[in-house]
């Protein structure tokens, strides 16, 4: 039996939930222990999950009593809490991003890169039913893709009467919404479309500078509410859309050397096929292709914490290392300078 353990348990968004759901339906794993500095939250979440896992008083604790460790923390803790499970041995799963500079991805991917433990990085939307068969088609139907389209986003913070999170500062979050949704765009870029990217352009935007503090005044908002992101590699051309105030779900839309391919996971039973013959153009054809239904997010966390523990079990080597989470740290570093100078910039490989 898998021990694992599970560190922060949210304050507003509980990605730590859909961890603990995917785990309680693998009966090759128990939730041994759960760490938060806010005590009694642990506790009350534990609860909320039928669990009935050892509430830890430090982190330190925690490593001593599971075998894999689970970082649902706010990405500035990612690098220390992440080196300290990988030099105790522990597997690890640490949600995306793997942490907020250049540097300390590099520091993680190496310690990881020694050990013999498990090491993943949570990247949720590969397990979803219309992206897997999103990377199967290109490698059956489409072959070579030159262009890549995705956009990704969210609601919630398009209230300017949301107070000041964690998130919204750059000490704690790194970039925001380039960071949060980017991260999962330029993973499922490589993923799908095998995508990795040599150059960037980027702009970013703030469009609700100031929210109210914990002290009850306006304080500013020290990282982007958006950002647009051109890419290039010797896999194609790849452009991108995010934003924390007002995007759709998901959305891909690929074009190749054998057609052009459209998920959306707004409706996530469906995927759209352009056929195109590899030697000439568009035949006409517009297939949609139905899958089974999946409950959103729950049925992909669960098929994420499976594969990790797949990983563990060493009967898994496809998952998203750490190796990969530097190099997405690495495009998403090049942007923010994109962004800062206004001329294209180099991703260090």
């Amino acid at each position: 039996m898998i021990k694992m353990g599970i560190v922060g348990t949210g304050a507003t968004m509980s990605i730590a939930h859909y961890h603990a759901e995917g785990y309680k339906k693998d009966p090759r794993c128990q939730v041994a222990a759960v760490y938060d500095i806010n005590r009694e939250a642990a506790e009350k979440w534990a609860a909320e999950h039928g669990l009935s896992a050892r509430i830890c008083g430090s982190y330190e604790e925690l490593l001593d009593c599971c075998d894999g460790v689970d970082l649902c923390t706010p990405n500035f803790l990612h690098a220390s809490q992440g080196l300290a499970a990988i030099r105790a041995g522990k597997h690890l799963l640490v949600e995306k991003p793997m942490a907020i500079t250049g540097e300390e991805c590099e520091t993680l991917a190496a310690a990881a890169q020694k050990s013999s433990a498990c090491a993943m990085v949570g990247m949720v939307y590969r397990y979803a039913a219309p992206v897997l068969l999103a990377r199967r088609m290109v490698r059956e139907e489409i072959g070579p893709v030159y262009t890549f389209t995705a956009w990704a986003g969210g609601k919630r913070l398009a209230n300017p009467g949301v107070p000041l999170e964690w998130r919204m500062l750059r000490g704690r979050s790194g970039s925001g919404a380039l960071g949060d949704f980017g991260s999962h765009l330029l993973d499922l870029a490589d993923y799908v479309a095998g995508q990795r990217y040599h150059q960037v352009t980027c702009r970013l935007g703030n469009f609700i500078p100031e929210r109210t503090g914990p002290d009850g005044h306006p304080q500013p908002v020290e990282n982007d509410d958006a950002a647009v992101l051109s890419a290039s590699g010797p896999g194609g051309l790849g452009s991108f859309t995010v934003s924390r105030v007002g995007l759709d779900d998901i959305m891909l839309l690929l074009a190749g050397e054998g057609g052009m391919l459209q998920v959306s996971l707004r409706v996530p039973e469906q995927v759209t096929y352009w056929e195109k013959k590899r030697d000439g153009g568009y035949t006409g054809l517009v297939k949609t292709l139905d899958l089974p239904p999946q409950k959103h997010f729950d049925d992909w966390f669960v098929a994420e914490t499976a594969a990790f523990l797949d990983g563990i079990q060493g009967a898994r080597k496809d998952l998203p290392d750490l190796a990969q989470g530097l190099y997405i740290q690495r495009v998403l570093d090049a942007a923010q300078a994109a962004h800062d100078t206004g001329h294209t910039q180099e991703v260090l490989l």
